[in-house]
Parts: C-alpha cells; sequence; structure tokens
C-alpha cells in the first residue's frame, strides 16, 4: 500500500494546562487511515503525568481509533531534549475528552509518567511527534507547545569563605561594628517567576546599637558572571545580639546552575 503523506492544519487553541488545539469529533471504528488531526500536549498534575492527544481521520472524514505506532520528543526552549521515546498506541487508547473551550473530543491519549522527563533548564518547550502504521502510514513530524509545565532543575548555592567577619564602618571611615556571617540557606521558588529566596544569619559581635549595619552581596553563576549583587540594613542590633535576614531575593534565576554567594563590607 502506498505510503501517505497527509497532515491536515487546524486552528490551535490554548487550554489551561499547555498549548493544544482541538476539533469537533465524530466516534467511528476503521483500519483506514486518512488523516492526522488535533495533536496536543498537557500536563496531569493529579496523576503526576502528561498526555499527548491526537486524532486520526479515515476517508470520510469520520474519527477512527486504530493501532498505530508514535515516536515522540520533547525539547525544552533551552535546546534541551528531555524526553524521547517510541510509543506503541493501540484502539484501547482512544476515546473521549472534554475541553471547556471545545467540549468532547475523540482522541488517542498517550500518557506519559512526569519521572519520565528530565528536569530542565526551561519549563516551556516544544513536543514533536511522528505517528506512523507499519510501512502503510506514515505521517510527517509534527508538534505542539508545552507551556510551563516541563520539570525544571533545582539550582545549587554556595556561600562563600563562611564564617566570615565583615567591618561595618561610618562616614569617616572609622570602624563602628562587626558583622559575623555563620550561615546561609536557601529556598528555589520555580512554580511560577524563578526566584531564589536567601536567608543569611549571624551575630554582631562589636559595637553599639545602631540604625544601621551594612553589608554588601554579590551572586555570581557558574561561569563566574556577576548575576546579582546589592546591599542589606540590619537595624537596630547591639553587640551580642543574633540575626536572621531573608531579604535577598533574586529574580531571573537559571534552573540547573550553581550559584556562589559572597559577602563584602559596604563602601561609602
Amino acid at each position: 500500500m502506498m505510503k501517505k503523506f497527509i497532515i491536515s492544519f487546524l486552528v490551535v487553541f490554548m487550554s489551561s494546562l499547555c498549548g493544544c488545539s482541538f476539533v469537533p469529533t465524530t466516534i467511528i471504528g476503521s483500519d483506514d487511515i486518512e488523516t492526522l488531526k488535533g495533536w496536543s500536549f498537557q500536563s496531569n498534575p493529579g496523576t503526576n503525568d502528561y498526555s499527548l492527544f491526537f486524532g486520526l481521520l479515515n476517508n470520510k472524514e469520520r474519527y477512527i481509533a486504530a493501532d498505530v505506532t508514535v515516536d515522540i520528543r520533547i525539547v525544552n526552549d533551552a535546546g534541551e531534549e528531555v524526553y524521547s521515546a517510541t510509543k506503541s498506541v493501540t484502539s484501547k487508547d482512544f476515546g473521549n475528552y472534554k475541553s471547556q473551550i471545545a467540549g468532547k473530543q475523540f482522541f488517542a491519549n498517550v500518557r506519559i509518567p512526569a519521572s519520565d522527563i528530565k528536569s530542565g533548564k526551561s519549563n516551556d518547550g516544544t513536543v514533536y511527534l511522528t505517528v506512523y502504521k507499519d510501512d502503510d502510514v506514515r505521517f510527517d513530524e509534527v508538534n505542539c507547545t508545552a507551556l510551563s509545565c516541563l520539570p525544571v532543575a533545582d539550582v545549587e548555592l554556595d556561600a562563600k569563605d563562611l564564617p566570615i567577619e565583615l567591618e561595618v564602618k561610618g562616614y569617616d571611615g572609622n570602624v563602628e561594628s562587626i558583622i559575623r556571617i555563620t550561615d546561609v540557606t536557601y529556598v528555589y521558588e520555580k512554580d511560577f517567576t524563578p526566584q531564589l529566596q536567601i536567608t543569611f544569619s549571624g551575630q554582631k559581635t562589636v559595637g553599639d546599637t545602631s540604625s544601621y549595619d551594612i553589608i554588601s552581596y554579590k551572586l555570581y553563576d557558574s561561569n563566574g558572571y556577576l548575576t546579582d549583587s546589592g546591599s542589606v540594613y540590619l537595624s537596630n542590633l547591639s553587640a551580642g545580639d543574633k540575626f536572621k535576614d531573608n531579604s535577598i531575593i533574586v529574580y531571573d534565576i537559571t534552573p540547573g546552575e550553581k550559584y556562589t554567594l559572597q559577602f563584602s563590607e559596604y563602601s561609602w
């Protein structure tokens, strides 16, 4: 049987989870595959997996269920291939799926466990699929969007030279206090806007109560590039007072990156 290279293009809608496309449905059973239509991808948080949908039509433009094979690969927006597999799809994998936008659909639902997709440097990406049946039918590779749903890698933070003692000087250059930093912890928020929340703790060892004890910090990435810098104001500390400050928040964090945090004395 002559190979068929037919692709049907359609208007693309966006689901609440990932980019996808939907079309009206008619349900019928047949092996006379003529058209590939309605491919889409979404995350299923409730079952901790993903669904890759696609529909098949016969030569009468009616939706059918059939045994086919699909090659799948997922590439995130950082250019990393985070998933690649070949799946066997049977007629039992087809069914009605409801969309708030377009109502019920009759699609194949290829399930991908979340644990099978590698964590990468971007939660956006593109899903590529090629559907074929033996040597009889093979459609060209098509793709759809994975929007804000791919797993991302954690970041690492190394605080340099701890514990460290920093002198705090006044306008005249005289040392007014000494701040000792002993520990750094961090939380990486990656669900929405990636950000790194840094908490550092220590003790004021020398100096009277002051409205300002200022220290500076710089954050470098694994290639030594400066990512963020700033100053932290510790207020109303007396000698012997311990502190825990969580005011360092860094945005535009790269997933999977290793950062180095360095504290220094503030310069007027």
